[in-house]
């Protein structure tokens, strides 16, 4: 039985700091080192019960899925069969779409945790963070990290991750007007002759230093040799050109983050891109992959 009438999520994007392909299993899903961070940039989803039965996804936002392709509507019918509970009526999720699509900033993922989230608080299942993440790993190979967040170096398909220490930086992202396919940028990426590498090693002694200068140095992504647009190439140098320490494509693109020592010089550049740019956000780092930001009771009866 549901415990509240409505409560709101807000499902925090991401950020590869690092990508790196080490290896194909035998059943095509590509091995990975990378290194993914939690930013305050969110989608908002709002969970509430109503009469009737079923999953209605509702978002205004044009050419969002608000069908059973929908990973939140995975996510609830694997929460479902995960605890077995009856939802008790129709369940309602509204979306507060703020992260773009096909950007690498993990806003499917982060909705898709968020509603996880939401629904264990909702009938008050009580599931400990390792059962979300069960659940969470039959989802999405960045399901997992949003249900964790905060800055770790995720291994095999996503699913062995490590808590590492925080940047203390601020991010300035844009978006491209181009978009990438997750599976296409794979493709592109097994036809490369000579893929590149990253140097996991050197970032991370970096990191753990607390040295920005130094991290920068070995921030890498090597599915941007795969993305073949020349749009990001051009959003990294402008990114240089006003002043961050050094730009990289996260995930498979098409959004590039650029990284500032302080949180001015981050805006300064955002002021000047936010008219070239439809999507332009200052970022910072933080330690969780969701947050509940409002509640609202159910009247019990005397």
């Amino acid at each position: 039985m549901a415990l509240y009438k409505s409560l709101k999520f807000k499902a925090y994007g991401k950020l590869n700091l690092l990508l790196d392909i080490v290896g194909t299993r035998e059943d095509g899903y590509h091995m990975l080192n990378t290194v993914m961070q939690t930013i305050d940039a969110y989608d908002l989803i709002e969970l509430s019960l109503g009469e009737g039965e079923g999953i209605e996804i509702v978002c205004d936002k044009e050419g969002f899925p608000c069908d059973e392709t929908n990973l939140i509507y995975k996510a609830a019918m694997a929460f479902k069969k995960y605890t077995r509970i009856d939802f008790g009526g129709k369940l309602t999720v509204k979306v507060e779409k703020n992260l773009p699509s096909m950007a690498g900033m993990g806003g499917g993922s982060a909705d898709c945790a968020a509603m996880l989230k939401a629904l264990n608080t909702f009938y008050a299942t009580l599931l400990v963070e390792e059962d979300l993440v069960e659940i969470a790993s039959g989802l999405g190979a960045d399901v997992p990290f949003c249900i964790l967040g905060g800055t770790r170096l995720c291994q095999g398909i996503g699913d062995i991750t490590h808590v590492l220490p925080s940047p203390d930086c601020t991010f300035t992202v844009i978006k491209p007007e181009v978009s990438i396919s997750t599976p296409e940028a794979y493709r592109r990426y097994d036809s490369l002759p000579v893929p590149k590498r990253t140097q996991l090693d050197y970032f991370l002694r970096g990191l753990a230093s607390g040295d920005i200068y130094s991290a920068c140095i070995h921030m890498s992504n090597v599915l941007e040799d795969a993305a073949e647009e020349p749009e990001i190439e051009k959003a990294k140098a402008k990114l240089k050109e006003h002043g961050a320490l050094t730009a990289v494509m996260t995930g498979s693109g098409s959004a590039v983050f650029g990284v500032f020592a302080k949180e001015e010089y981050a805006k300064a550049a955002a002021e000047k891109l936010k008219d070239e740019y439809s999507y332009c956000q200052v970022c910072r780092p933080i330690k969780q992959g969701y947050k509940l930001v409002s509640v609202e009771r159910e009247i019990n009866e005397e």
